[in-house]
């Protein structure tokens, strides 16, 4: 049986609001446009995994209210595979304000789609997934300690081996672990950052969140050795860098080109959709070049579309490795 994919995260509404520039205190401004769309990290991800006709489930809490009412209909037309049963409590939502030249900033609300709780795991098998992913933003409340019993668990309980194609280094048989750490990274304990370190994983993260981690813990060649599995920094428009280390103390670095782009509409769900992009070639059977060739394309369809996910016209789409 061919295995999946397991995007744990949140899912909540993107309320998306056009300005000419983000206000300055005490500013009266009027915004452009204003929609409401789903969005979350683990979702943005998910529906890169479904351009691409990726099997995965999408652990994903949903709550009460009218962002959860949303959110509910969303994943059922969609089909995405949820395990959990909805729980009560408000879902949040994401106020993303996108400035003229397509740069977004969030205000968010965390609602329940950001409380795990360890019984959301029970009937999960680490063994049926290939790769796993979670973002750092899903580990800053007290539900990080049910997330990271899984995760160790999943580390620990090794299944069959997981084929990294391109990739000598992937030594271990667990389900190959993506972690993004988030805009917020400088926000989650030190504790909880080196637990994750510590499971192997592949790190995908823009140029300010490496910046952050590459001085946390004393260079790039510190956090090579401690995850033992390539680093991916996006870099917008400049494309993405793959670093690996040979020998287990050279750094080897390929810078991967941007696709390029006619406008920039908004840059919500770029970051997201890369990272799903890369996990899709993998499970694809791809280099981890090519594979990050592919989600730079993917990206930069994102950009040029507003809201964080973009969708295929027909089915046999899916077929079409090129987009």
């Amino acid at each position: 049986m061919e295995k999946k994919a397991l995007i744990i995260g949140s899912t909540a509404a993107d309320v998306i609001i056009e300005i000419d520039n983000l206000p300055r205190r005490g500013d009266d401004i009027n915004v452009s446009s204003q929609s409401l769309a789903p969005g979350g990290c683990a979702y943005n991800v998910a529906s890169a995994l479904d351009y691409f006709g990726k099997t995965f489930d999408l652990l994903s809490p949903v709550g009460t209210g009218y962002y959860g009412d949303f959110i509910c209909k969303i994943l059922s037309d969609r089909g995405f595979s949820t395990p959990l049963h909805r729980i009560t409590g408000d879902n949040g939502c994401c106020y993303c304000l996108v400035d003229r030249t397509g740069e977004r900033s969030f205000i968010c609300h965390r609602g329940v789609e950001y409380q795990f709780r360890e019984e959301f795991f029970s009937d999960i098998k680490s063994s049926d997934y290939s790769f796993i992913y979670i973002c750092g933003l899903d580990l800053e409340d007290s539900s990080s300690d049910a997330i990271l019993s899984f995760l160790e668990s999943a580390h620990k309980n090794k299944g069959d081996t997981v084929t990294f194609p391109g990739y000598a280094g992937m030594h271990s048989s667990y389900p190959c672990l993506f972690f993004a750490p988030g805009p917020r990274i400088s926000h989650m304990p030190v504790s909880i950052l080196k637990n994750i370190l510590n499971l192997n994983p592949v790190l995908h993260m823009n140029e300010k969140e490496s910046a952050y981690l590459i001085s946390k813990f004393e260079g790039i060649n510190n956090l090579l050795k401690i995850t033992g599995m390539p680093i991916i920094s996006t870099k917008g428009g400049e494309g993405a860098v793959i670093y690996e280390l040979k020998d287990g103390k050279h750094v080897i670095k390929r810078d991967i080109p941007a696709c390029p782009v006619e406008k920039v509409v908004d840059t919500i769900g770029a970051g997201d959709a890369h990272a799903g992009g890369v996990i899709s070639g993998l499970m694809d059977g791809l280099s981890l070049k090519d594979a990050v060739i592919q989600a730079n394309l993917i990206s930069s369809r994102i950009v040029q579309s507003k809201g964080a996910t973009i969708y295929r016209k027909t089915a046999s789409d899916k077929d079409n490795k090129n987009l």
